[in-house]
């Protein structure tokens, strides 16, 4: 039975599950629940609009596309200790098409992987009959610690979801325990792309336990068995530690740091035999409103395949250009810098972010130089609901890897 089936029993069971009662008195109080759970529901709207400008070596012309995301859904208030939620997404090309969107068959362009798209986002149903451990079944969102092996994918305008059941538990204190079967990924290229979907057999599960001032300790493991990508099939295990320390109170002064090492093995029909690691280290300076980061991240090559998270939010990683959205066969390290200054509570918008990071790219094995990127970023929260983002990313390649340059400009509004 996959899991859209259980989903659909899953809901139907809400319906019986009150308590037994005359007819006509049981009637009227699931009605009156009913209409209770909906009043105390809220409606979800979440609109973007987004200029992208791509030019990469290789393509006689620029890509540019401006692109319109529409999500609007409900998700109700709880009747007998079930919640659902429903949200459908649109994602629309205004004007002529002038980028490869991955799916409009324009291949002179480079690729903006925003293809037009209507689909249901979310549909899922929440069991909160069990204290502080709900169930989720359904198609749902789901971040994995910071994305780097299991995300949304938020940047694009189609959204990266999961048919998939879910299980989070925070009855012991402190810790928080977490466990997703996923049945299929609904990626961000659409149905209408051959690789938009994958059926899947996948688990993944986490815990995370909160130490105070020892820090946040994360253990996790990613189980990818993909139907339609047997090579992207991987086990990988791994520890995350996280901490921030208070230097000094009055001055703002906090000190961060990120610790992360993960193994990865091929796993389910994936028909190469690997094995390689993953390792991340990051020191942050914070001396309110400005922040310093440096950071050192590496994804293992053996030359035949690399290290993969193809269930990553990836944009989040390695540059906002996008270039090693697959890990090289040899591997790559990636020393990362990142400066920020944030001004809040002004007069006329909620806060302002400036920021910039600077990349350069090794490949893992063989120390091969692949180039370095540059990127910068202003995000504008403005009041109440409303969003603005201009960010732009230079990327000057090595070892066969195209230089690029792109640009984006955004309007968002949430609800």
């Amino acid at each position: 039975m996959s899991v859209r089936e259980i989903a659909l029993g899953f809901a139907l069971s809400a319906f019986i599950a009150s308590p037994v009662l005359g007819e006509e008195q049981g009637k009227q109080e699931t009605e009156n629940a009913i209409i209770s759970a909906i009043k105390d529901g809220n409606p979800l709207i979440d609109v973007r609009y987004r200029f992208e400008h791509k030019s990469q070596n290789g393509f006689a012309e620029d890509a540019y596309a401006n692109t319109l995301r529409t999500r609007l859904g409900y998700e109700t208030g709880e009747i007998y200790n079930f919640k659902f939620l429903v949200e459908f997404e649109n994602v629309t090309s205004i004007g002529d098409d002038h980028f490869n969107s991955t799916t409009n068959g324009l291949a002179q362009f480079p690729v903006i992987a925003d293809p037009d798209a209507t689909e249901i986002n979310r549909a899922q149903v929440t069991f909160a009959g069990i204290e502080k451990t709900p169930i989720i079944i359904g198609r749902q969102r789901f971040n994995l610690n910071n994305h780097r092996f299991v995300g949304a994918v938020d940047f694009r305008q189609n959204q990266q979801t999961f048919d998939a059941a879910r299980l989070s538990s925070t009855i012991i204190d402190n810790l928080n325990v977490d466990y997703l079967y996923i049945d299929r990924v609904h990626r961000i290229f659409g149905d209408d792309n051959p690789v938009g979907e994958f059926d899947s057999d996948s688990h993944i599960i986490s815990a995370a336990y909160d130490a105070g001032k020892m820090g946040m300790f994360k253990v996790y493991g990613v189980l990818l068995d993909l139907e339609e990508a047997p090579g992207l099939s991987s086990s990988t295990w791994g520890a995350r530690y996280e901490n921030l320390y208070t230097i000094d109170d009055e001055a703002a002064i906090k000190l961060g740091v990120v610790g992360e090492y993960a193994s990865q093995k091929d796993y389910a029909a994936n028909p190469v035999d690997y094995r390689e690691n993953y390792i991340n280290g990051q020191a942050a300076l914070y001396v309110a409103p400005f922040s310093a980061i440096f950071g050192f991240e590496s994804l293992g090559g053996n030359g035949v395949v690399g290290f993969s998270t193809p269930l990553a939010t990836l944009h989040k990683f390695q540059g906002f250009a996008d270039v090693f959205l697959t890990t090289p066969a040899a591997g790559i390290e990636d020393v990362y810098g990142t400066i920020s200054y944030s001004w809040s509570d002004l007069p006329i918008v909620d806060s302002i972010i400036l920021s910039a990071t600077y990349h350069e790219f090794k490949s893992d094995q063989g120390a091969s130089d692949f180039g370095h990127e540059f990127d910068a970023g202003l995000v504008v929260e403005l009041k109440k609901h409303w969003s603005a983002e201009l960010k732009g990313a230079v990327f000057n390649g090595a070892g066969g890897f195209a230089d690029r340059s792109l640009v984006w400009a955004s309007l968002r509004f949430q609800y």
